[in-house]
């Protein structure tokens, strides 16, 4: 049977996360990011956001869900949904895996405080439920578990509000200006931007990346570059064109598609009030200085003094909403990877789209080294197995727990 998927979608979701093609919102060019708003006390960014907020809810007296961590972003939205609803009933949810960094005490805190009903999701292993996870977009992908806050929320709302967009919007990625900016001198070509770029996303893929697929998928890093060269072929500051991959390849190609899959899969409402189009167009322009202090290496800069207006007591730099991976690998994700694409009678070997000497020499680096871009790796591969069983073989459904 033939693959429903195209086997260059196969490669851009193993290598780069997403792929870059049909998004949702026309695609950010470099043009966007050239003419400036000022807004650097983050008075009008904190009024298009009381009013993304008004537009979404005013109309109705519903509960309002609200994804939860200690973190800048999701606090902050929890406080001007307070400020601007007083005395509506709000339901704070804050997911946490076992064995990784909590933050459900200090979110229990901020949500006492915007007198929100508090609940902890405790999550058990990512590689058990890798079928609900491909499920639910249809794609051969397993970062999707904020879909189980969805799962969660839509018991008590039709309403799930998230911090989505805050970062590539607001100058969050501060780890990645920094290294980027390490990396770059202003002369370079696009190409050699692309690859630092690449390399600050190095969980992503892995050195011998052409070696992990078969001869099916006929993978070139040439045609991965050609993605980016919009981003950095452009008279944009390096900072910027970093800003720029990180709108569209990010927000575009993949939290909003995903946003979108799970909230119609769930039959709820995902609002992400920081990409509301009137505080999406605004944020954008504001210049970059105002976003992010180069030489202390802060971020958010507008989103931290909007939090200190209304008395918000975030975590300064918050850990997120992540599974620890090795922890789960050796209690539940070995054994089942074993099973799943260690035989060479899987569809990934038999359909010629993953090399199976490869996969052999990962197991090794997980084992022997502890290599976590390794482990990413066997987990997306693990994910396309599960895909192919879904809505190739169709042999299992999205209800099966992995053993």
């Amino acid at each position: 049977m033939t693959l429903k998927i195209p086997r260059k979608t196969i490669r851009n979701l193993l290598t780069i996360r997403y792929n870059p093609v049909n998004p949702t919102y026309t695609p950010f060019t470099w043009k966007d990011l050239t003419s400036k708003n000022s807004d650097p006390h983050g008075l009008k960014t904190e009024k298009f956001l009381k009013q993304s907020i008004k537009k979404s809810f005013q109309h109705n007296d519903d509960p309002i869900a609200i994804s939860l961590s200690s973190g800048i972003d999701s606090t902050l939205c929890l406080a001007l949904i307070r400020d601007s609803f007083p005395d509506r009933k709000l339901f704070a949810i804050c997911a946490v895996f076992s064995t990784t960094n909590n933050e459900s005490k200090r979110a229990n805190e901020i949500a006492k405080k915007f007198d929100a009903k508090f609940k902890i999701l405790n999550v058990d292993s990512i590689f058990k439920k890798i079928p609900e996870l491909v499920g639910i977009t249809g794609k051969p992908r397993w970062n999707t578990y904020q879909h189980l806050i969805s799962k969660e929320a839509i018991k008590t709302s039709k309403f799930l509000v998230t911090g989505d967009g805050a970062d590539e919007i607001f100058g969050g990625y501060t780890f990645r200006y920094s290294k980027f900016l390490r990396l770059t001198n202003i002369n370079q070509n696009w190409k050699t931007k692309t690859m630092n770029y690449l390399e600050c996303h190095n969980r992503d893929w892995v050195p011998d990346q052409k070696d992990m697929f078969g001869p099916r998928i006929n993978f070139s890093w040439k045609d991965v570059y050609s993605n980016f060269k919009p981003y950095f072929n452009n008279r944009l500051p390096p900072i910027e064109q970093v800003i720029l991959a990180d709108l569209n390849g990010k927000l575009l190609y993949d939290f909003i598609p995903t946003g979108l899959s799970i909230s119609n899969y769930y039959k709820i409402k995902i609002t992400p009030i920081f990409m509301d189009n009137d505080v999406l167009n605004f944020g954008i322009k504001i210049p970059t200085h105002q976003k992010y202090n180069f030489r202390n290496q802060k971020g958010k800069l507008i989103l931290r003094k909007i939090a200190k207006r209304f008395g918000v007591d975030h975590i300064d730099e918050k850990k997120g909403f992540s599974p620890a991976l090795f922890a789960d690998w050796e209690n539940h994700g070995k054994k089942i990877c074993e099973r799943y694409i260690l035989n060479k009678d899987s569809n990934i070997f038999q359909k010629k789209l993953i090399n199976y000497d490869w996969v052999l020499r990962a197991f090794e680096k997980i084992e022997n080294d502890s290599d976590l871009r390794y482990l990413n790796k066997i987990i997306s591969i693990l994910a396309l197995e599960i895909w192919l069983r879904l809505f190739i073989s169709k042999e299992i459904t999205t209800k099966h727990i992995l053993k």
